[in-house]
């Protein structure tokens, strides 16, 4: 029997299904990696093994029992434990005591016996107290446990907070986001500890985390979700070379931009654009700097996100920002635009240095954010949005350049923002963006939540502000069709800019951007697949999952799949080989 075993989830939010009918087994002794790229459902199927939200259909074991109908702390009591993406440290606590806090909740102790200092609760004092020393000193933390946990760096708060989780002494650990904020070296010793945590807390552990290199180094085996549905599963170096995994990541090759006849059917409205076939500038083109940023590092509170970031952008050039979900590149947007204070660097704008100014000042002088979410006022109508930013610009209320382009705006002038589709949502945005004539355009994730065949249209119209004038600084998670429109690239990798280039060349070498969503797989000992349905009889299977290696279990699980047979055939097989022979 798995220790944990997931069946048939599926889980709706309105209309929207965020999981269909997901499926999946983790092995004891296993460490289990959950990826996806934005969206793809892996915080939601997180909640529901943990408790926080229920699922539609579909059922959760653990250990043999159903999870259904039991609260996040009842979870909590029978041994599954987890940590959040935002670290939630009691940060005027010092690291011990936050250890001491699970260790008495599980306790039998009551106020009664601790005011009148009875010897059971002295005991359990002492008690919780050399477990939560003998916790720190195995995730080499002992050195800090008399320090508030707030003071500490972000690397060792997350190894708290994992030290914290195991003070529970679960079977199964929930890790979520574990390597948010954290460099690439402390990345690498998570990883070790992870392996630590497994041998010397004879725990398992299942890992959600944007940090491939975390992922590809730590885990065993591991699942990956697209669009709430199953797209892969395999051993670390098999997810990183699945064709499947790396469209998912990356988005579907396609080239440039290509529009159909001119008399294609419209889509949402959008008039084609017929775009050309190469990207290029010429070689004597001298570059003028229009943004420029050296050595700049942001965050949220005491969690550095981004660190020694530096880019420039040309006047009227296109420049791409790529790289895996968490590897900074929202983070680098936000503080461009003012919208979060640099902690370090320098920012200049058209010769101005904004690396303090207010984000009002920044948009004066003709730098505009299209954040991630598009920013719209929901309760506005489409042409009260486009009139604002008409005089802001420099159009003086003409909204007719705006429904030019997107003609459905134009019949959508009466209505809600809030109340337009996604794929219109994104139109309005870049239409106010349109209006306003900005000198450089930041656009965060032109293609979150549209259908690909909606994108490929809203890309095209990138060469729209270009022949406005307009820079643009693009992030997004549509790999190739960003590079398509291009002149050059940046790939982020954990915080920081890991390459510059060209963008035709990054195209061409598809092994580098890869390695940048899909990290690299460290050599490990064979660990392989499970199916959903194949499950050996309780008793026997509690007895193997007891002594037997979680790699030699998923050997077995893999070997049944091939075969289109039930694991428990091949095991009894095996054994009645061994009765011959004895």
């Amino acid at each position: 029997m798995s220790l944990l075993s997931v069946k048939d989830v599926v889980v709706r939010f309105g209309g929207v299904t965020a999981l269909d009918h997901v499926g999946f087994d983790l092995n004891r002794g296993e460490i289990l990696g959950l990826i996806g790229p934005n969206g793809a459902g892996k915080t939601t199927l997180f909640n529901c093994i943990s408790g926080v939200i229920n699922p539609d259909e579909g059922t959760m074991h653990y250990d043999g029992r159903p999870l259904g109908g039991l609260k996040p702390h009842e979870r909590a009591q029978i041994g599954i434990a987890r940590t959040f993406q935002n670290l939630q440290l009691w940060p005027s606590m010092t690291v011990l005591e936050n250890l001491k806090l699970p260790i008495d909740a599980l306790s039998r102790r009551n106020i009664v016996a601790d005011a009148l200092r009875l010897p059971v609760a002295v005991y359990q004092e002492k008690r919780a107290t050399e477990y939560a020393r003998a916790t720190l000193h195995a995730l080499e933390l002992l050195a800090y446990q008399d320090v508030l946990a707030g003071d500490l760096p972000v690397g060792i708060q997350r190894r708290v907070e994992v030290a914290r989780a195991l003070c529970l002494r679960p079977q199964l650990l929930l890790l979520d986001e574990p390597a948010a904020g954290l460099d690439a070296d402390e990345t690498l010793h998570f990883a070790d500890l992870l392996q630590r945590v497994r041998e010397r807390f004879k725990t398992s552990v299942l890992l959600v985390d944007h940090d491939m290199s975390l992922v590809m180094r730590a885990c065993d085996y591991i699942y990956v979700l697209d669009f709430g549905r199953l797209l892969a599963s395999g051993k670390p170096e098999e997810v990183r070379n699945n064709p499947q995994v790396i469209a998912a990541y990356l988005g579907e090759a396609k080239e440039k931009l290509e529009v159909e006849s001119p008399d294609a059917t419209d889509v949402e409205g959008l008039t084609p654009v017929a775009a050309a076939p190469a990207k290029a500038k010429p070689a004597t083109t001298e570059f003028e700097p229009l943004l420029e940023v050296t050595g700049l590092a942001a965050g949220y509170g005491h969690l550095e996100v981004i660190r020694d970031v530096n880019l420039r952008v040309g006047k009227g050039e296109v420049v791409a920002c790529i790289g895996a979900n968490g590897a900074g590149k929202t983070t680098t947007l936000r503080a461009l635009s003012g919208i979060i204070r640099a902690t370090r660097g320098k920012i200049t704008f058209d010769g101005h240095d904004i690396t303090r100014s207010a984000a009002q000042d920044i948009v004066r002088l003709g730098l505009l954010h299209v954040p991630q979410g598009r920013g719209l006022f929901q309760k506005l109508t489409v042409e009260d949005t486009l009139r604002l930013a008409s005089y802001s610009g420099h159009r003086n209320g003409d909204l007719k350049p705006a429904y030019d382009t997107f003609p459905v705006l134009g019949k959508r002038r009466r209505q809600l923002a809030g109340s337009l589709s996604g794929g219109e949502q994104q139109m309005l945005a870049i239409a106010r963006a349109l209006l306003v004539r900005p000198k450089l355009l930041m656009i965060d994730e032109m293609s979150q939540g549209l259908a690909p065949t909606i994108v490929q249209r809203l890309f095209s119209y990138v060469e729209v502000f270009q022949a406005e004038g307009t820079a643009v600084l693009l992030v997004e998670q549509f790999v190739d069709s960003a590079l398509a429109i291009a002149d050059r690239a940046y790939v982020f990798e954990q915080g920081t800019i890991a390459h510059e280039e060209s963008a035709a060349r990054l195209r061409q070498d598809q092994s580098l951007i890869a390695s940048s969503y899909l990290g690299t797989a460290a050599a490990k000992e064979p660990a392989a697949g499970v199916t959903a349905d194949g499950h050996l009889s309780f008793d026997l299977m509690e007895e193997l999952t007891l002594r037997l290696p979680a790699a030699l279990m998923r050997a077995l699980q893999e070997q049944a799949a091939k075969q289109g047979r039930e694991p428990e055939e091949l095991l009894r097989e095996f054994l009645q080989g061994q009765e011959v022979e004895a």
